[in-house]
């Protein structure tokens, strides 16, 4: 009987413990992807960053204090948004042509344990003869090995780079396309 009592015991705290939501659930490897695309039509720079949400709402409470509780019933969205924009606007830069660009940013939604940040640079004006630097220090402050993998899209030419803590600028000479 003590056995039997045992081997219950066992079996509810393993299975007590097994389940966690998707966000919970650690990952071995810290990457971020960001795919920027730029619209010439609407002089936009447009930016889909997605990031596990486990490492975002770190951030988040680590820099300001804040429990964002994402993708759980006590999410307050206008909270994250509120949170999103000062992280973004603190962590992300872009210039062209030594002009400098703030980011605004657009919202945000889920794809299993990943948040997809949508982040906009409005205004810019971008020739086939431009420099243009996009700088990506998302999560590096937190995990020492974050890499921030960017896709930058521009006048049908892709260019790709790692970032990282050590190295978070990607430059481009548009005209060495």
């Amino acid at each position: 009987m003590k056995k039997f009592l045992f081997f219950m015991a066992v079996i509810m705290t393993w299975s007590a413990g097994a389940y966690k939501p998707a966000h919970v659930i650690n990952h071995k490897f810290y990457l971020s992807v960001t795919k920027v695309n730029y619209n010439a039509e609407q002089k936009v720079l447009q930016l889909v960053t997605r990031a596990f949400i486990d490492d975002i709402e770190l951030a988040i409470q680590t820099r300001y204090g804040v429990a964002l509780n994402l993708d759980t019933e006590q999410e307050q969205t206008s909270l994250a948004n509120e949170y999103f924009q000062r992280y973004i606007k603190r962590m992300m830069g872009f210039n062209a042509d030594v002009i400098s660009y703030s980011p605004n940013f657009a919202g945000y939604t889920y794809d299993g344990d990943q948040i997809v940040l949508l982040t906009e640079f409005a205004g810019v004006h971008l020739d086939k003869d431009s420099d243009v630097t996009f700088e990506n220090r998302l999560l590096t402050g937190l995990f020492d090995e974050q890499q921030n993998l960017t896709h930058f899209y521009v006048f049908g030419a892709k260019k790709s780079k790692v970032l990282s803590k050590e190295d978070p600028v990607f430059k481009w000479d548009l005209a060495r396309r």
